[in-house]
């Protein structure tokens, strides 16, 4: 029987990330060889792994660099392998850190050629770069059709065939010189970054069945194990399609593109699906509304757009953005070379900020819709006051803060713009934001918001209860067609000056063509 090896793609969005360390291969054995010196087992808790990676290995990490691994590993791990968060395999962490190199191999090679670089879509930047830098998206890159392109798929490819020794090394803790057997049980726990199955929709449960010469000899020379990966290695298209996906229609792979939405709206029925990879890219002037529920979110190139999104119940991740909104509950985000983007958040883990990000504002969830509460449900990210205001406490390792994170004394400095990383919406200027919808609605779900920015969102509904009182009470009909008139005209001004009559009229249009569709 046939048997393929395909990479893991999402371990790549989102687990590859700038610090302060440029990363190589004998840079990640290096660090891995001290970590392990210092440790009685393979494995480590985070409090082990805060205090060894800052004070006891070389390279020595930051707190908040740290933090930021820890993070997103275990998160992986814990979505892939199906491991808890709460402990890691220092060979697990070795492989992620192998990865960190990927992103600044592509961007030295990019920058070499003088051309962008996008692994989600031609002319959109390196995870590596700033988004003040390089050249802006176009839409006319549109016509391409996909949404990845066979340039993210052969970098992959050669990354992976590039360094398989090291991760063999790593794996089998041959630290020091290559090795030469590897045991069934170490190929699997690449596992992590790579998949065997029988074919590209039948996955295998344990990586080394994809050599059957390993499965039934629990060995393999690794000189023949690295031959047949290389042999085996294969991009599996009914995963993750390199197809961006048409107005109205469902996705045929497990993957969503919408890539170069250009002044439009973008709307995703129904709100019951299930999307394991969701990706937006190189999307400008644009609102998009993706209610299903979500794996993993990858947002990138876009500019002057706002995302509003149910449930991801791995992780989000927003990068190389431009004056961007993004509206999710996320049990992980990630923010990297983003600016001046706003992120409205609900999450079970500090948000993570870290390139030349800068300009952002931070602020809790805020979406409203009549079926959020079973997508949130769904996607194992239910509004809980547990988590009411872990958004306020993100982890902070971009240029500008030297790997500090923010500390905040009084209330009143939660909302001061004192620095050019972050700063948190004010309450004054906090609103929800509510999904289009047609037909009868459910109830839709209350907000988990923290103190202060519940009791301005009620003094808020209390001046517009007060405002329909006085409109019932005036005195006669033609007051009340003056005063309702006087509000449509101001209202009317509004959409003109803010640009919010092309999204109604989008909206309006968008609705009309999916009833003839149905």
């Amino acid at each position: 029987m046939s048997r393929i090896i395909w990479v893991r793609s999402e371990v790549f969005d989102h687990g590859v990330f700038n610090t302060s360390i440029r990363w190589s291969s004998s840079k990640v054995l290096t660090f891995i060889t001290t970590l392990q010196s210092h440790m009685a087992t393979t494995t480590l808790s985070k409090e082990a792994w805060l205090d060894l990676s800052v004070s006891k290995c070389k390279p020595a990490l930051s707190e908040t660099e740290a933090s930021t691994y820890w993070s997103v590993f275990s998160v992986l791990q814990q979505s892939i392998l199906g491991d808890p968060g709460d402990v890691m395999d220092i060979r697990l962490i070795g492989i992620m850190l192998i990865c960190q190199i990927f992103s600044s191999t592509r961007a030295k090679e990019a920058q070499a050629k003088s051309e962008a670089w996008n692994e989600r879509a031609p002319g959109s930047l390196s995870p590596r770069s700033s988004p003040r830098g390089g050249a802006k998206t176009s839409s006319s890159h549109g016509t391409s059709g996909t949404g990845r392109g066979a340039e993210l798929t052969q970098a992959l490819h050669g990354f992976v065939k590039q360094h398989l020794g090291a991760w063999l090394q790593i794996v089998s803790l041959s630290l020091q010189t290559d090795p030469s057997v590897i045991t069934s049980e170490e190929f699997d726990i690449l596992g992590l970054v790579l998949c065997g199955g029988t074919s590209k929709t039948q996955p295998l449960w344990k990586l080394s069945d994809a050599l059957p010469d390993l499965a039934s000899k629990s060995s393999m020379a690794a000189a023949d194990l690295r031959k047949a990966v290389g042999k085996l290695l294969s991009w599996n298209e009914d995963i993750y399609t390199i197809d961006v996906a048409k107005d109205g229609l469902e996705p045929r792979a497990k993957t969503l593109n919408l890539s170069n939405v250009l002044k439009g709206i973008w709307f995703h029925r129904p709100h019951n699906a299930e999307i394991e990879y969701l990706n937006i890219s190189d999307c400008k002037d644009s609102t998009i509304y993706v209610t299903a529920r979500i794996r993993f979110c990858l947002i990138t190139g876009c500019e002057n757009t706002t995302i509003i999104l149910g449930g991801v119940s791995t992780i989000c991740t927003t990068h190389n953005c431009e004056k961007v909104s993004i509206h999710v509950a996320a049990h992980c985000y990630k923010m990297e070379n983003c600016i001046d983007t706003s992120a409205f958040l609900y999450c079970h883990l500090p948000p993570i900020i870290t390139g030349d990000t800068r300009g952002i504002k931070l602020a809790p969830y805020n979406v409203l819709h009549s079926h959020m509460a079973s997508v949130l449900h769904g996607s194992q990210m239910t509004l809980d006051r547990e988590f009411v205001d872990i958004w306020a406490h993100p982890i902070c390792c971009t240029a500008g803060m030297a790997g500090e994170t923010l500390t905040r004394t009084t209330r009143e400095a939660l909302f001061e713009e004192q620095n050019t990383t972050y700063h948190f919406v004010h309450p004054s200027k906090f609103f929800p934001v509510v999904v289009p919808e047609t037909g009868p609605r459910g109830v839709a779900p209350q907000l988990v918001l923290p103190e202060v920015y519940d009791k301005a969102m009620k003094e808020r509904q209390e001046e517009i209860r007060e405002l329909m009182s006085q409109m019932r009470n005036l005195s006669s009909e033609s007051a009340q067609r003056k005063a309702q008139d006087r509000l449509q005209s101001c209202f009317k001004d509004w959409l003109q000056s803010t640009g919010k009559v092309r999204q109604l009229s989008d909206l309006a249009k968008f609705a009309a063509q999916f009833q003839q569709r149905l």
